[in-house]
């Protein structure tokens, strides 16, 4: 059994029904829940929540100390070339704890091998 509502190109919906005989997309007794579940769906594919999830914790505070300078150089109370230092100075932070996990990483790998050629060792 499939969804009873027709959409708008004439087709049916063929979601799968709830007790009511249509799909939580359409039923309206649970429409306050689909529409928050589609406005969170929508939430979390904005391209800054994306970023954002992909930032480092501790690299946060400083994104958002970037994201502030730009909105205040743009309205003209702070001076690009100040808003460029700051630009400079991140870029190396950022260099630096790249690096910082690329080690870790290498680390790891490194010892991961070690550990799998005591293994092989008869």
């Amino acid at each position: 059994m499939k969804c009873s509502t027709v959409k708008r190109d004439g087709t049916n919906c063929g979601g799968i029904p709830l007790a009511s005989g249509l799909c939580w997309a359409h039923d309206p007794a649970v429409r306050d829940r689909a529409d928050a579940a589609r406005r969170k769906g929508g939430e979390n594919k904005a391209n800054a929540r994306r970023a954002a999830k992909h930032i480092p914790a501790d690299m946060k505070a400083l994104a958002s100390q970037l994201m502030e300078a730009i909105t205040e150089c743009y309205a003209g109370d702070l001076e690009p070339r100040r808003l460029t230092a700051m630009g400079t100075a991140a870029g190396a932070i950022v260099r630096i704890h790249e690096t910082a996990e690329l080690e870790g990483r290498l680390e790891e790998l490194e010892r991961r091998a070690e550990v799998g050629q005591q293994r092989r060792t008869w």
